[in-house]
């Protein structure tokens, strides 16, 4: 799911913001961190759509858990490379020769990988033809990634190539607060070019988890096969505003609850 209409505006102003501006300042990393069902993959997904809108050129993977295809580092970098190509065209007279020349190059390790088939085609691309408006790589879930040690390699790897600011490349990595995280983005080459975004600061959370339980609850009393039996004044605020504060600015409550 995206984030539900007119919903995290504030939070989603906020990044794009950065995006929009990042290249020019220090920080070329944002670090997009939570609690579970904070609703950072919605917001990632959200992100993505705004970025596309505005034709910025934005590069992603979504890590899953529970799914195979998506739970470790294995599928990154080719996926991060298939789509730079399908929005940067002249990438793949460079690209697609490395793997053709090379077709077990998805079974080096994910440093290699991304020198060989990510990093310098985008130098040399920069240097044949410079790259002016910033590119957007955004990674959701990594602490959903197998292995702590894949979710930290994957950071300092796409961070030192970052740190070089060799071309306007930056990144969006979105995640919980897990213990190894923070210790690799604490890390000094890290930091010094690292934005933080917590989502436990308010950014309005609660007024719109309420606008998002209004809004359900309207549906269900409008679209239910037993809507006629239900009181036009159901739920009382009061119940909406329980819900609110149970929800404790966590979408995953007030989600549960509709669905329901």
């Amino acid at each position: 799911p995206k984030c539900h209409p007119n919903t995290r505006a504030a939070i989603l102003k906020a990044v794009m913001d950065w995006v929009l501006i990042t290249t020019m300042g220090l920080q070329w990393i944002l670090w997009i961190n939570g609690a579970a069902g904070a609703g950072k993959s919605a917001i990632a997904r959200s992100l993505v759509d705004l970025c596309l809108e505005q034709q910025i050129i934005i590069a992603r993977f979504f890590f899953f858990r529970t799914d195979p295809t998506r739970n470790n580092m294995k599928p990154v970098v080719a996926t991060l490379a298939y789509q730079l190509i399908k929005s940067i065209p002249a990438l793949d007279s460079i690209i697609s020769p490395i793997i053709q020349s090379d077709p077990l190059i998805f079974n080096e390790s994910l440093e290699k990988q991304f020198e060989l088939l990510i990093f310098d085609p985008l130098r040399q691309l920069h240097k044949e033809s410079p790259i002016e408006k910033a590119i957007v790589f955004l990674l959701d879930g990594v602490d959903e990634c197998s292995g702590e040690n894949n979710q930290v390699n994957v950071i300092r790897t796409i961070a030192q190539f970052v740190a070089e600011k060799a071309i306007p490349l930056i990144v969006i990595f979105s995640s919980r607060a897990e213990s190894q995280l923070k210790m690799a983005f604490n890390s000094p080459r890290i930091d010094s070019i690292l934005g933080r975004l917590p989502l436990d600061t308010d950014y309005r959370a609660a007024d719109d988890i309420r606008l998002f339980l209004d809004d359900s609850f309207t549906k269900i009393k409008t679209t239910h096969p037993f809507k006629s039996s239900i009181d036009f004044e159901w739920p009382a605020p009061s119940l909406v505003q329980e819900i609110v504060d149970k929800s404790s600015k966590q979408f995953i409550y007030s989600s549960v609850v509709v669905n329901f």
